[in-house]
């Protein structure tokens, strides 16, 4: 067996892990848009880092996080995976601008809706402005997008050209553009491409090959904010994307890093077991700073 994967009795204990852990946040969709901006934002970050955890997924920070009190802005980063939107609401939840077909996936595309997901037609200008109007609307009131310019995944070596059709509710609605760099490593640290999804691959396989692997790393690079005032948004796109080539660039030389490390296989499993999905629930519940 190749000593990058896993044992596969391990693959299908954190397959069924995987599994309850979706039906859990179907019962959490349920009523999450029926909570305020605070508690949603609370209960995204708490259910993306437990299902990293799962997956046996660490992220590791570079750079300063936007602050929430300066309202909302336009997240932008390079898409490898289904696993980034992921990533990303585990450190900085956001309503994401995401693909139509992603609507009609098994329980995730479910999910997506509950959650507030803005979908757009391909190729359809018409639907470009009618989603552009909603996140200008959004954005005003204080809520932050995300939003993957590229319009595809690709391996994480290298930033795809940035589409500027959607900076424009940003600049209309006068918020910063906060560009994120993403990569994944092994658990050596190597460039790793198991999470990424691009060709013919499918989601379920794309699910399987992360089962089967130990260990992964998400490397999260904040970029400095690009203010929009009397901004052209070609030339924004266009540094969104300069800004993130060079935080890929620049990946493990900032020194002031932040790493959530996973803990070990079995240690998840008792977590899990006696604690982990009450406290999924509690920030639905309680007060903690934000």
């Amino acid at each position: 067996m190749d000593k990058h994967t896993q044992h596969l009795p391990v693959s299908l204990f954190r397959g069924s892990r995987l599994a309850l852990h979706f039906c859990y946040g179907m019962l959490l969709a349920v009523i999450y848009p029926h909570l305020n901006q605070a508690r949603r934002r609370r209960a995204m970050k708490a259910w993306s880092r437990q299902l990293l955890s799962i997956l046996n997924i660490g992220i590791q920070i570079e750079g300063p996080q936007p602050s929430r009190s300066d309202g909302g802005c336009l997240i932008v980063a390079n898409h490898v995976s289904w696993l980034d939107v992921l990533v990303l609401n585990a450190i900085y939840p956001s309503r994401f601008i995401a693909q139509s077909e992603v609507r009609s996936w098994p329980v995730i595309g479910w999910l997506c809706r509950r959650v507030g997901t803005v979908f757009i037609e391909r190729a359809m200008h018409q639907d470009a402005a009618s989603v552009n109007r909603h996140v200008g609307a959004l954005l005003k009131q204080d809520v932050c997008v995300g939003l993957f310019p590229e319009g595809t995944t690709t391996n994480g070596k290298q930033v795809g050209h940035f589409h500027s059709a959607f900076f424009q509710p940003a600049i209309d609605a006068g918020v910063r553009v906060c560009p994120i760099a993403l990569r994944y490593q092994d658990k050596n640290r190597g460039p790793s491409t198991t999470a990424v999804l691009t060709g013919d691959m499918t989601l379920a396989q794309s699910i399987w090959k992360i089962l089967r692997c130990p260990r992964l790393n998400a490397l999260v690079v904040f970029t400095p904010a690009l203010p929009t005032a009397n901004e052209n948004r070609r030339v924004l796109a266009r540094a969104a994307q300069e800004s993130i080539a060079q935080g890929l660039k620049n990946i493990g030389y900032t020194r002031q890093a932040v790493t959530q490390q996973p803990v070990s296989a079995f240690s998840q499993t008792v977590l899990t077991s006696q604690s982990a999905y009450a406290l999924l629930v509690d920030p639905l519940f309680n007060q903690h700073p934000k």
